[in-house]
């Protein structure tokens, strides 16, 4: 059950805060009023996606707060995500920010918008006004008839299994081409994998190859600076080499040593340099005569570079692209060369697991049937009840090709008067009759649904008179199992409700600011009295359907 909702910064909202109670509440008010506004609150806590157009002019985040008593299936959910049920209450947070970040919490834990909205499913069950026109949508028929049946274990059979042939029938189709096609790709493959074999290639050769490119084609520069650089270092003709000079060095600090050992570091160390200047002058010396310039192995250089490029163009930017390339061809040419093999494996494959799926699209069409004989006659109850008691309702399951959903083709007909046609919905109900019907499904799904909170915006759209108290009643109805919150601009059923709240929006200069609040016996009076048109026969009218 919904126990508290907070609501900061959101639209003309700057701070709400709400406590709700069982039974069922209402909240109405004037036009404009923010009505629209709690609901795309609560809709946040949903997990519905952040629209940064919520956060209000003066603030940098719009955040929503709801507070739910803990059922047992939602505590065994939340311990499976690691998120702490020790206070045995549900705490949902939402928080968009003026740059469109959004971050959802449950009881302080950061949590994904699809693990939100998975906990939020079985917390609160909101019907807005576009729910209605799922009815006129037939293939969201099947969707109401399932949750209905409770067809989850039967339905992720059968995709399982659909999923399962759908992929067979895929490698199979695969394996199965034309002669000519099938020749043709053979000798391509064949061709393509010769190519690539014969090449041999080495993956970081082609980095060295350009590294000794450079090397063949400044062989003679390189050459002369090496011999310039041992000269310098080892064999300066005037005897002046920097070899000979650090030896002078180490010679005169080995007199001074001799003398006074403050020095000695000092001569370890140039001692050390004069070894390593002698080292490195001969492996520059050594360096500089293996560079040596050839036109054929430059020549040669180039030409496997070239054919490296020009496999990489065929079949990858790099060697390890080339290679994985060939492995790929490898494999179906394998299975070409096998492919009849192959085929027959799959066809008795895909045969045995079309048995399966067919068995698993009856069990599921099986138990589609049985409920959905039920679902008319409870519908019709239902209706009968909200004042359409000459109504047959009936749902129609019509076999089709296998989907993702099964088997079935399922469809809403209903017949409003006597002596005609089941139609589909689309084509005979009025507005305010495709609102009973939804309520009435609703109604039907809500006594075994383990949610435990009802929302309803606007449930009364296009009924008035008789209809309007069947609503009421029907509302009522289910508030005595579940929590209702019921936003309506009918007294009928505003009169219903166990707790009424007023909304109401007052404007401070530029901004405007939406608060809520109960009301009490005599606010019940005067906002009844307001919806019904005013007056001292308002406010008459007011105090009898609320005594009644």
């Amino acid at each position: 059950m919904l126990e508290q909702l907070t609501i900061r910064n959101v639209a003309v909202i700057d701070r709400l805060e709400v406590s709700f109670r069982g039974g069922v509440s209402v909240l109405t008010g004037e036009t404009g009023a923010g009505k629209s506004i709690i609901i795309d609150s609560i809709n946040m806590i949903l997990g519905s996606r952040g629209n940064k157009e919520l956060v209000r002019r003066d603030a940098e985040k719009a955040e929503v707060q709801a507070v739910f008593s803990m059922p047992d299936t939602v505590r065994a959910a939340l311990e499976e995500n690691d998120i702490d049920t020790d206070d045995g209450e549900v705490i949902i947070s939402r928080r968009i920010t003026r740059d469109g970040k959004s971050t959802a919490r449950i009881n302080g834990t950061v949590v994904t918008l699809n693990l939100l909205r998975d906990i939020a499913d079985m917390l609160i069950n909101i019907h807005g006004q576009h729910d209605n026109q799922a009815l006129l949508n037939p293939s969201r028929h099947i969707m109401f008839l399932d949750a209905y049946a409770h067809t989850e274990s039967e339905l992720d059979e059968y995709r399982t299994r659909y999923e399962r042939t759908r992929q067979i029938s895929k490698r199979l189709k695969s394996l199965e081409m034309g002669e000519q096609e099938r020749m043709q790709r053979l000798d391509l493959l064949k061709y393509q994998i010769d190519e690539i074999s014969a090449a041999a290639l080495v993956e970081g050769e082609d980095e060295e190859l350009i590294r000794h490119r450079t090397l063949l084609e400044n062989a003679e520069e390189i050459s002369v600076n090496a011999e310039r650089a041992y000269a310098s270092l080892y064999d300066y003709p005037d005897g002046r080499s920097a070899y000979d000079m650090i030896s002078e060095a180490v010679e005169a600090l080995s007199e001074i040593a001799k003398m006074s050992p403050e020095l000695g570091e000092v001569y370890e160390a140039i001692s050390s340099a004069m070894y390593s200047v002698e080292d490195a002058a001969h492996d520059v010396r050594s360096f500089g005569e293996r560079v040596e310039f050839s036109p054929q192995e430059l020549d040669d250089v180039n030409e496997r570079l070239d054919l490296i490029n020009r496999l990489k163009r065929k079949y990858g930017g790099s060697i390890a692209e080339i290679n994985a390339f060939a492995k790929r061809a490898g494999r179906e040419l394998f299975d070409i060369e096998t492919s009849s093999e192959q085929s027959d494996a799959l066809r008795s494959e895909l045969d045995a697991e079309g048995e399966k799926l067919a068995a698993a699209a009856e069990r599921l069409s099986r138990k589609r049937r049985e409920a959905a004989n039920r679902l008319s006659d409870e519908i019709e109850a239902a209706l009968l009840e909200l004042n359409m008691e000459k109504a047959v309702f009936s749902v129609n399951i019509t076999p089709k090709k296998y989907a993702q959903d099964g088997a079935d083709d399922v469809e809403f007909v209903i017949a409003t008067n006597p002596g005609e046609d089941l139609k589909p919905l689309v084509r005979i109900a009025s507005g305010g009759e495709l609102s009973r019907v939804m309520l009435a499904i609703k109604s039907i799904l809500a006594k075994s649904d383990d949610v435990d909170t009802l929302i309803f915006d606007e449930i009364d759209t296009g009924v008035s008179g008789a209809a309007a108290q069947k609503i009421a009643d029907k509302l009522k109805a289910i508030g005595a199992d579940k929590q209702v919150i019921c936003i309506t601009h009918l007294p009928q059923i505003a009169s219903m409700a166990d707790t009424h709240f007023l909304i109401l929006k007052d404007v401070d200069g530029e901004l405007a600011r939406t608060t809520l609040e109960e009301l009490d016996k005599e606010g019940r009076v005067h906002e009844l009295a307001r919806i019904v048109g005013g007056g001292a026969a308002g406010e008459e009218y007011a105090r009898e359907i609320l005594k009644r």
